[in-house]
């Protein structure tokens, strides 16, 4: 396994990113083909799928980055030096790869997301935390995995639409915790969209918990939707300081603490941001949770490729 690219660290040692967003160059992104596709072979092998059958899976991510439909990525990788990297001899027809998204379990992307992390994380402290969620429209009112949920519009968006607090969406939620430090996101769950975020934070915390480094006496960053004694206890219980927003409970507005650091939690909204902008996270063209969760850990792969390999 490469170690991590120098791009920056910051003081404990946590990886940072660059200020401002950027594309992955062609030549980038063939040099970090080789390494995810050898992971992707071990990977599909436990879900009992040939090795031949990765270079789709990471065909599919391809396509985030590029942001390209199917049959414009069976052209590409038909075509460029990226799709003989990943092993293709000729144009495939473009209908393999929705009979990849039939038979691969969506839990081969979450192992290949998971095993970015591991490799690229393995050492590294993280001592602020943030959680929060994002909607995932729906391709279809006929999509029968998908739920009616409260998504809270973006600062523009409020603005445009006279501070409306938060507006009703139909589709799915990708539930996320971050290190607020390097805008990395570590722990993810995907749900209908009429789950509540707190409902999941138990989840997250503990997979962040046990698979990375976190600081004796960090925080955890969060808005008012985690205003709850549970969280709280759940926090100081592993020795962390919970910085919440007070949630007004409809009463009154909700109240953000006066920690300093609590500004840092805009990390996971600019994760959101560059899932959606870059990667196409809101460009759902898939139904059924199966299908809408590959399309969404192929967006989070391509963010950490962009952002951590």
């Amino acid at each position: 396994m490469s170690s991590v690219s120098p791009v920056a660290t910051n003081t404990i040692g946590v990886l940072a990113v660059l200020p401002g967003d950027f594309s992955m160059k062609i030549d980038e992104l063939e040099n970090k083909i080789p390494e995810v596709c050898a992971a992707a072979r071990v990977i599909v092998q436990h879900y009992r799928h040939t090795k031949k059958f990765a270079k789709h899976i990471v065909a599919l991510v391809v396509k985030q980055i590029k942001h390209m439909t199917d049959v414009e990525l069976a052209e590409f990788v038909g075509t460029s030096e990226i799709g003989k990297v990943l092993g293709y001899k000729k144009i495939p027809d473009n209908s393999i790869f929705s009979k990849v998204r039939e038979r691969a379990d969506p839990a081969i992307f979450e192992d290949l997301n998971n095993w970015i992390l591991q490799d690229r994380m393995k050492g590294k402290q993280v001592r602020l935390l943030a959680p929060d969620s994002t909607d995932v429209p729906a391709n279809s009112l006929e999509d029968k995995d998908a739920k009616w949920g409260h998504r809270t519009p973006s600062k523009r968006e409020q603005q445009e639409a006279g501070d409306n607090a938060n507006e009703m969406f139909f589709g799915y939620k990708l539930h996320a915790i971050a290190d607020a430090e390097s805008d990395i996101p570590l722990g993810f769950f995907i749900a209908p969209g009429n789950r509540h975020d707190s409902v999941f934070f138990h989840k997250l915390f503990e997979d962040v918990r046990k698979r990375f480094c976190v600081m004796f006496g960090g925080k955890l960053l969060a808005d008012s939707g985690y205003d709850s004694t549970r969280i709280y206890k759940e926090i100081h219980e592993n020795n962390m300081k919970a910085v919440i927003a007070r949630n007004g409970r409809g009463h009154r507005k909700s109240e953000d603490p006066k920690d300093p650091e609590y500004g840092k939690r805009w990390a996971i909204e600019r994760i959101f941001s560059r899932l959606k902008g870059m990667f196409g996270l809101a460009k759902n063209r898939l139904i059924g949770l199966k299908k809408v969760s590959i399309h969404i850990y192929s967006c989070l792969i391509a963010y950490l490729m962009t952002y951590l390999m």
